[in-house]
């Protein structure tokens, strides 16, 4: 991992100049670098699993991991942006005052408007790699969905269909900046060029960017979100230690599945 290094090396508070976009405001991108560091140990078809059954926040590269991002955030980040969500994060992006933003692909398509950046000052890198050479692409939920109490289901099917398949879901995914969803997009040089080649190179290379499902379905998600997002926040602010944290979110996620 070299996010923290050249974040620092390119951290200039004094200019307004800052190494990285840090996502204070959740948890995701934490759960990222924890993701990255057990890559070799985790529990493919439940990304909060190790193949051992226990959470990935037992592990001790779970701390390794932790302590890293911690000092990316003291060392590499804007102190505001300990509350950073989205809008901050891309904006700091895009108006130049930070290097490195991890984010969701439709930040391309905002990037690309930007008039503080030109086109030959950004890029999208493939994901970062933890200490095996590996990271974590995460399968969420994501797609198209009828209302159960929709009045035109049979139309409705039909133009999940016509926007699922050859040219309308190509001109869908490049309109709303999405990764699109046919092998066939690989060998179009929109995607095989500029910005999006770093998905091609994901999907590419499956062995080095492991697709690994995180359990969105379970019902207390959302609450896991709204108390992981509050206990990073503790951490970030010094209320709390990065090894709190993680025994925090492994008796969580032990006792949830427990019961």
């Amino acid at each position: 991992m070299v996010a923290v290094p050249l974040a620092v090396r390119l951290n200039k508070p004094a200019e307004n100049k800052f190494g990285y976009a840090f996502h204070g405001g959740a948890n995701s991108n934490a759960v990222a670098i924890i993701e990255a560091y057990v890559a070799d140990e985790i529990d493919k078809d439940n990304a909060i699993k190790l193949g051992s059954g226990k959470t990935i926040f037992s592990s001790p590269r779970a701390q390794e991991a932790m302590d890293l991002y911690v000092d990316l955030f003291k060392k590499g980040s804007p102190p505001s942006s300990v509350a950073w969500g989205y809008p901050e994060m891309v904006q700091g992006f895009s108006n130049g005052s930070t290097s490195f933003l991890l984010q969701d692909p439709e930040v391309i398509a905002t990037v690309k408007e930007s008039k503080s950046i030109t086109a030959d000052q950004w890029n999208v890198a493939p994901l970062l790699v933890g200490p095996s050479g590996k990271a974590i692409q995460p399968v969420a939920s994501a797609g198209w969905g009828i209302a159960a109490s929709s009045k035109a289901k049979p139309e409705a099917v039909k133009l999940i269909k016509y926007l699922a398949q050859g040219d309308a879901a190509a001109t869908f995914t490049k309109e709303n900046s999405l990764v699109p969803t046919l092998k066939s997009a690989a060998k179009d040089s929109f995607y095989s060029t500029g910005p999006w080649a770093a998905y091609v190179t994901t999907t590419e290379n499956p062995q080095t960017y492991i697709s690994a499902v995180q359990p969105r379905g379970v019902s207390w998600w959302t609450e896991w979100i709204k108390k992981s997002d509050g206990v990073l926040q503790r951490v970030l602010t010094g209320q709390m230690s990065t090894s709190e944290l993680l025994a925090s979110w492994d008796t969580y996620w032990s006792q949830k599945r427990a019961g």
